[in-house]
């Protein structure tokens, strides 16, 4: 059993344990299946930026994997949180790169022209995707103290 579910000694801290658990179980999914959903786009061919998502994906699996079963390890939390703020960076970076590649060398950030870069060929709310994730690992972690 996760450790975590062995600690909580009320229904209240049971339940918060199940739902950061759901949560981290959510990141983990989708640190599989957003950078496999890139490689079957081809994202990864085009250029070094796209293979950005990949170098974070790594990492953030795997101390997302090893955060559902020791989130008491200083470094360990350390690394994990790290990786979930370098996912939201990624994720908004992204999203900026495909809003401009969206407006087609003619960069016009009028609410009319960048709404019309958002619904662009390049899809902005797959990056925010990353940043989903990062936020998501984010408060998954967090506890009032």
């Amino acid at each position: 059993m996760i450790p975590a579910f062995r600690e909580a000694r009320t229904p209240t801290a049971w339940a918060l344990e199940f739902i950061r658990l759901l949560m981290l179980l959510l990141t983990l999914v989708g640190w599989v299946m957003y950078p496999l959903e890139l490689f079957l786009l081809d994202h990864w061919a085009e250029s070094w930026q796209s293979k950005i998502p990949f170098a974070v994906a790594v990492p953030g699996f795997i101390f997302t994997l090893w955060v559902l079963f020791d989130r008491k390890t200083p470094w360990v939390r350390w690394a994990f949180i790290l990786t979930m703020w370098a996912s939201v960076f990624t994720g908004l970076l992204g999203a900026y790169f495909h809003i401009l590649w969206n407006f087609e060398g003619e960069v016009d950030w009028t609410f009319e022209a960048a709404m019309q870069a958002v619904a662009g060929s390049r899809p902005v709310l797959a990056a925010l995707a990353f940043t989903h994730m990062g936020v998501t690992g984010l408060l998954s972690i967090y506890r009032a103290r």
